[in-house]
């Protein structure tokens, strides 16, 4: 998700601190967490120029590194920096000098996953008594760098502690022990306040597993991302949810997401779909009358309804899925709010009747009459919008991720 960012040539001079506050215009620079334990960072429209970039802790920069492009109209710096479990929420800033001497800045928030679902427990279920055991214990994310416990509880006794160290890229950590009593051992990772759990049968039967907790997939382009990773922590062990996020993505562009939610549905089997796109639709369709019609006309509206629909149906696996599909709420921009008004019609239109679909109008919770950055919630005022005026910021992906995380536990 290219989040919230603010750039403007009136920026202060190069010496003054990159993380201060900036007036919200443009967006210039963002954030994308879509690759699993990375932050890339992104700045527009740099002419050229080097960018620097910086992450801000409290009211300090700290210089992440530099990156240039001749040519170009995006700055990449893929793996800025990696997803951390003791801090969530991220806040970056990102200068360039142009070629006219003015200097530019922008800034961009992203809260990442937590380290809840990061590892995972390799064990086997059984084992002979006094059997040399085997204890794989994977990092999902793939970059290591941390330090982690790992308790062993014998059958009626107390538990022992090792620490499990990962090298930075390390994905794998391996540990040995040999359970002597006969009974069930619990296996048990600590990362911070968070437990990954396991068991093996030593000497004895083994336990039938439990069933494993249903798949969430949190899919969409960049309105999806930020609730994914609330969506995950408010869940907790209840589901194991899956984000797969494509920024930028539309329906309306060559229906460019059919391909993806069928390869997703036969891909990740989802019990369940939490869906967000809307945010960059607006381009010309061909509809049901064989000619192409500009937004937002009602001929543009029925196909957009139509291709929502038939997105729904491939997420509903012939009765084997549920879908929450979530409306986008009103953007700054006025052209752009006409947009994402004709996108929430179709989206709640092509959820009527549809069984198994609930719509969650996010529209209406964030921006009940019209564009708005501060919403009452829970009894106090929250800034819930990003400087783009289009996504929402760290403290509206919460409260969108507990308004979703409510609904699943309705059903």
């Amino acid at each position: 998700m290219l989040l919230g960012v603010s750039a403007h040539a009136d920026a202060p001079p190069a010496s003054a601190n990159p993380c201060a506050p900036a007036p919200p215009v443009a967006a210039q620079f963002g954030a994308n967490t879509n690759r699993l334990g990375l932050v890339d960072l992104h700045f527009f429209n740099a002419q050229g120029a080097t960018v620097t970039y910086f992450e801000c802790v409290g009211d300090r920069a700290y210089r992440l590194g530099e990156r240039s492009l001749a040519n170009g109209a995006i700055t990449s710096m893929w793996a800025a920096t990696y997803w951390r479990c003791g801090r969530l929420t991220r806040h970056f800033a990102a200068t360039a000098t142009l070629s006219d001497g003015s200097l530019t800045r922008g800034t961009s928030s992203v809260r990442t996953m937590s380290c809840a679902h990061r590892f995972q427990l390799d064990l086997p279920r059984q084992v002979a008594r006094g059997h040399d055991t085997r204890v794989r214990v994977i990092d999902r994310w793939g970059i290591g760098g941390i330090h982690t416990q790992l308790c062993v509880t014998p059958p009626r006794a107390r538990h022992t502690c090792r620490t499990v160290a990962f090298a930075a890229a390390a994905d794998v950590a391996t540990r040995h022990f040999r359970p002597t009593t006969p009974g069930s051992w619990r296996v048990e990772l600590r990362v911070r306040s968070y437990r990954v759990r396991g068991s093996i049968a030593a000497g004895v039967h083994r336990v039938a597993p439990t069933a494993p907790p249903p798949t969430v997939l949190a899919t969409g382009d960049s309105t999806m991302q930020g609730v994914e990773s609330f969506l995950s922590d408010d869940l907790g062990e209840e589901a194991t949810v899956v984000s797969d996020v494509h920024p930028g993505f539309t329906m309306s562009k060559e229906n460019a997401w059919a391909a993806i939610a069928a390869s997703q549905a036969a891909r990740v089997r989802p019990s369940t779909t939490v869906m967000s796109l809307g945010a960059a639709e607006g381009f010309p369709m061909k509809a049901t009358d064989g000619k192409l019609h500009d937004c937002c006309d009602e001929p543009w509206v029925q196909e957009y309804t139509r291709r929502v629909r038939k997105t729904m149906r491939t997420y509903l696996r012939q009765g084997r899925g549920r879908v929450f599909y979530l409306t986008i709420p009103a953007p700054r921009d006025d052209g752009r709010a006409i947009i994402v008004a004709a996108v929430n019609r179709a989206i709640v239109r092509a959820g009527e009747g549809l069984a198994g679909v609930q719509i969650l109008r996010m529209d209406l919770l964030f921006s009940p009459n019209g564009f708005r950055e501060v919403m009452r919630y829970r009894g106090r005022d929250v800034d819930v919008r990003e400087p783009d005026g289009i996504h929402l910021n760290v403290s509206g992906t919460a409260i969108a991720a507990q308004v979703v995380a409510q609904a699943l536990r309705g059903h």
